[in-house]
């Protein structure tokens, strides 16, 4: 059989369906997508955009389903849940009296080390 041919009953198609979930099921997917993209850095603006266009099919379900009110509440709970804070700054150890310019000594000195 030739790849241009078209078989109709092709049992290698790829077909996508949605598949029913257990309760909760939805909030967990809508709390790791998040969750997931808040690492990655992304802000509320951007990730509120992920929802609201229906281009992104399961983030948009969820949007539809739950509402704006839900996910905005989701994308600041996430955010303030993962704030990075910066770390403290240390001082170059060639700076530092007395210190020199060892390398290992400085690693070991780090406040967060």
């Amino acid at each position: 059989m030739p790849k241009d041919e078209f078989v109709a009953e092709d049992p290698m198609e790829l077909v996508g369906m949605v598949m029913p979930g257990a309760p909760g099921m939805l909030e967990a997917m809508a709390e790791t997508l998040v969750e997931e993209y808040v690492l990655l850095g992304w802000d509320a603006t951007r990730l509120m955009t992920l929802f609201v266009n229906p281009l992104f099919v399961a983030t948009h379900r969820i949007y539809r389903q739950k509402g704006e009110a839900y996910v905005q509440e989701l994308i600041d709970a996430t955010c303030a849940k993962w704030r990075i804070t910066a770390m403290p700054e240390t001082p170059h150890p060639s700076s530092v009296p007395g210190e020199g310019s060892n390398a290992a000594q400085a690693v070991r000195d780090r406040p967060y080390a």
